[in-house]
């Protein structure tokens, strides 16, 4: 998959509900038939503890909200990476991937990046917070990872929804690199005036599942575009390290013929200093360019 825009993402995203057909969370489908999700989410739909080791049985309900229809379609576990003991550093946990035998016709695979330096780009995210069936979107921007290596997503705007609990299992959409980077899977309830969550990366998710190596895109880094020197600029530069090295060559001759205690020896060795010096920086000027 070349190319895909925020519309067609949202034809990726769905929501998973519980026996008694309450919304538990998000996920997103990554391949034909299969879909990335939290272990806690999955924990929540069939009712089981999230620390549960073995890999979980039964079906699950999702939907896709943002397709306009009311059907919903049975998804299983196949993959499971519960979620760790408190404060453990584990990095890859709370992942699961479901397999959905039925989509609808509209459904589409998201656009999966994997992709280094993702500080300061971007990112949309749909959920489902409480109180809000239908889902809304939250802003902000990436920030650097944690100890887990999970990445924090810091929301910077005033107004609007923040990533709250009914947003795990998200896809993180860069609106930089128009592509999904990781997926939310925690929040920072604890303190009123943190509005930050955490996201699970590309890196982590395709650990925690090797079937992902063939679907990622692995983005090229820009690399920065250096200022062009100009004609005349270099011209003069070329100039002044001609006769920086020509008084160079030249001071040698000038200190053979003086004692090396004499102020003008010594005087003669700093000013050699001093030409080595400015060299190095018309050099570094010159190279950088």
């Amino acid at each position: 998959m070349k190319s895909m825009d925020i519309n067609g993402h949202k034809t990726s995203i769905i929501r998973l509900f519980n026996k008694y057909q309450e919304l538990v969370g998000m996920g997103f489908l990554v391949s034909e038939h299969y879909a990335l999700t939290c272990a806690h989410v999955v924990a929540e739909a069939l009712l089981i503890d999230s620390t549960t080791q073995s890999c979980p049985e039964g079906d699950i309900n999702v939907d896709f909200p943002l397709l306009n229809g009311t059907n919903k379609f049975s998804a299983r576990v196949i993959c499971w990476h519960p979620v760790s003991e408190l404060d453990s550093e584990e990095a890859i946990e709370d992942i699961a991937v479901l397999k959905l035998d039925h989509l609808p016709a509209s459904a589409n695979a998201t656009r999966l990046l994997l992709s280094e330096n993702l500080a300061t780009n971007p990112f949309t995210v749909f959920g489902c917070p409480a109180g809000v069936p239908n889902g809304g979107w939250a802003n902000g921007v990436l920030s650097e990872q944690n100890a887990k290596q999970w990445i924090q997503l810091e929301d910077t705007k005033v107004s609007g929804y923040s990533i709250e609990p009914g947003f795990s299992g998200s896809p993180v959409w860069n609106e930089k690199l128009q592509g999904v980077v990781g997926m939310v899977v925690a929040a920072d309830t604890k303190r009123q005036t943190a509005k930050v969550a955490f996201m699970i990366p590309t890196q982590i998710l395709v650990k925690g599942w090797s079937h992902l190596e063939s679907i990622v895109i692995r983005t090229k880094e820009e690399k920065p575009v250096k200022p062009r020197l100009s004609p005349t600029r270099k011209k003069f530069l070329e100039q002044e390290k001609k006769d920086l090295e020509e008084k160079i060559n030249d001071i040698p001759n000038q200190m053979r013929f003086l004692d090396p205690a004499s102020s003008d020896y010594q005087n003669l060795k700093r000013r050699s200093e001093v030409y080595f010096e400015e060299l190095e920086k018309i050099e570094n000027q010159l190279s950088s360019f």
